[in-house]
């Protein structure tokens, strides 16, 4: 289900790639500054002032940014965050004749808007200002190229800018809303499709599957067992003298021995195997991968344990059943296999009942 938690999928990665775009601009200002180490007339000094001490700042800037994100799981978006910010008034103080680095201050602004989460957005914000008062308090940038109304210009984009950033955050909370919205009702429509399938598919009584699915799930195993060559085995079972169980207890005593019969088969069958109710008190089991002697070995196990089984709606006696299994053979055809199943189940009603036949 998706949660106010959701805007969190995939963060470390995102963390990971934010480091990465730290090392890249590590690069980047190293690589910049030696094109303009070229065109210096000094260049001992523009070593150490403008590649080797911000390249130094910026490296351990990282590293502590590394170490954070590892040892500091529940902050590592803030260690982020401020090292973006420290970054930027790296940048921007090294270089103080270039005063429009003042504006890599949205730097921290623009790495808050991946957790869209307006708390991270206003700690970018709290950054960038604290750190853009500490260098015109502080730094040594070059102020004589700053008039007051530039200044006011440099805090009117940057609060221009944080405002465009605070409406995305917006627009990413409502259309996360939308979804999650979208998302349940889908949800709820799915569940409610499944719960209808079901009911269109069981039998209320016994909790088993109908006439018309077990139909198709027999279909569906006839074909699989013939183009992969699955063991298919059809038992069919039918509760002995149960016109007797109606007539002497009534329908309703039936109806609880059926359905407690039902509950038995159900229990000791495989996850795989399809228990359907096929007519009044006549129950048919599909058994997938498995063999013919498995099959009645376990039809033997249902029989012997419906038999040992008292049942309350009668008085406490028990019922029997009588089970007929088949073997399902390449080309035989679904409707062949039934009637082999049919007349296993016949052949033990007529030899006694309360037995197991298996096909031949």
């Amino acid at each position: 289900m998706l949660d106010d938690q959701s805007s969190d999928y995939n963060q470390l990665r995102w963390n990971r790639l934010l480091l990465r775009g730290f090392w890249f601009v590590l690069i980047l200002s190293i690589g910049v500054e030696s094109v303009y180490f070229t065109m210096t007339d000094r260049p001992e000094y523009f070593v150490w002032a403008f590649i080797v001490r911000p390249s130094a700042l910026i490296l351990a800037i990282i590293l502590l940014a590394e170490a954070g994100v590892r040892f500091l799981p529940k902050q590592h978006d803030y260690v982020l965050i401020s090292a973006s910010a420290l970054i930027a008034s790296v940048l921007t103080v090294s270089n103080p004749e270039e005063p429009y680095l003042i504006f890599t201050l949205f730097f921290p602004v623009m790495i808050s808007i991946f957790y869209f989460k307006l708390t991270h957005l206003l700690f970018a914000l709290l950054n960038g200002f604290v750190s853009l008062a500490a260098i015109f308090a502080f730094g040594e940038v070059n102020c004589a190229s700053l008039t007051p109304g530039s200044f006011v210009g440099i805090v009117s984009i940057l609060i221009l800018f944080s405002i465009v950033a605070v409406g995305i955050l917006l627009r990413g909370r409502e259309l996360r809303l939308h979804l999650k919205s979208s998302y349940e009702s889908n949800q709820e429509l799915l569940l409610r499709t499944i719960m209808m399938d079901k009911l269109a598919k069981t039998d209320a009584l016994t909790e088993t599957y109908n006439h018309m699915a077990f139909h198709e799930y027999l279909e569906r195993l006839v074909e699989q067992s013939e183009s992969s060559g699955m063991p298919l085995q059809l038992a069919m079972l039918d509760i002995d003298n149960f016109k007797s169980v109606n007539e002497g207890y009534g329908h309703r005593a039936g109806d609880a021995v059926l359905r407690d019969v039902g509950s038995v088969v159900r229990s000791m069958v495989g996850v795989h195997d399809i228990v359907a109710r096929y007519g009044g008190e006549e129950l048919a089991v599909l058994f997938a991968d498995m063999t013919a002697e498995e099959a009645y070995e376990r039809m033997e196990e249902i029989r012997g344990t419906i038999h040992a089984r008292p049942q309350p709606a009668i008085g406490g006696e028990s019922v029997t059943v009588s089970a007929g299994v088949a073997s399902y053979s390449p080309g035989q055809g679904k409707e062949a296999f039934f009637e082999k199943a049919e007349a296993a189940l016949n052949e033990a009603k007529r030899h006694g009942k309360n037995r197991t036949v298996l096909a031949r």
